[in-house]
């Protein structure tokens, strides 16, 4: 009974490290597909990132060999002396639609003077000149065709601002009174003829009195703008902007 009890004891032994045997092996094969399959996804992400790598640096290779084009080109053209001339002539010419150099000829003289009319609205301030009527000489003068303006002296930009201040205009933060001088550079009979058409502002305005007299010339010196211009807002536009893309 011993050595057949044995025996039993034998086979279960048997049997027993049989199922161990087969569980180990069971998990080392799922273990490796694991890492096999880790390693194909593995593989082929590294594939796709040395895809994208290798098109950017073709790309910027492409971007370099242009750029050094352009800098041989403009090395060339700086010995010769034809970029520097054309670099001049490009910042002369912005300079000037600026309004940041003195510009000169043909175009038109307005002088505005307050009435002298007896006042008989009881309002002193119907016969005296206002910013909205030297607004709208001015926007007059603009639609047809004016390419640079000042007024007593201040170059008009686009970003002058005309308001009243009490008895006084300020223009760019200068105080100015009457009589008021507006150059405008344009061609002299377009200009004249805009501002004293039938019906039009110096129409309007001589009914309250006020004196508006237009003056064709052949030449005028309108002086630069002399005063600060803020940027603290402002910065090179991207390509695309909140709200749509850049013009």
């Amino acid at each position: 009974m011993k050595g057949r009890k044995r025996g039993e004891l034998a086979v279960v032994a048997a049997f027993v490290l049989l199922g161990f045997l087969l569980g180990v092996q069971l998990k080392s094969v799922r273990l490796h597909s694991a890492v096999d399959a880790t390693s194909a996804s593995r593989l082929e992400t590294l594939q796709e990132l040395y895809n994208d790598l290798s098109n950017e640096r073709d790309g910027l290779a492409d971007q370099l060999a242009t750029a050094q084009k352009e800098l041989e080109d403009y090395r060339q053209a700086a010995a010769s002396g034809e970029g520097s001339e054309a670099l001049r002539q490009e910042v002369d010419y912005l300079s000037m639609v600026a309004g940041l150099t003195d510009v000169e000829g043909p175009g038109v003289m307005v002088v505005l003077q307050d009435s002298t009319a007896e006042n008989t609205t009881g309002d002193e301030a119907d016969y005296l000149i206002h910013d909205s009527d030297l607004l709208s000489v001015i926007n007059e003068l603009r639609d047809a065709g004016a390419q640079a303006l000042s007024l007593n002296g201040q170059r008009i930009l686009a970003t002058s601002e005309i308001r009243c201040a009490g008895s006084v205009v300020l223009i760019n933060g200068q105080r100015v009174t009457a009589p008021f001088v507006i150059y405008a550079i344009g061609d002299p009979t377009t200009l004249h003829n805009a501002l004293t058409m039938r019906g039009g502002v110096v129409d309007v305005l001589s009914q309250w009195k006020i004196q508006v007299n237009v003056t064709m010339s052949e030449k005028l010196l309108i002086e630069k703008y002399s005063g600060s211009i803020a940027t603290n807002y402002l910065t090179p536009a991207t390509e695309t902007t909140e709200g749509g893309e850049a013009g």
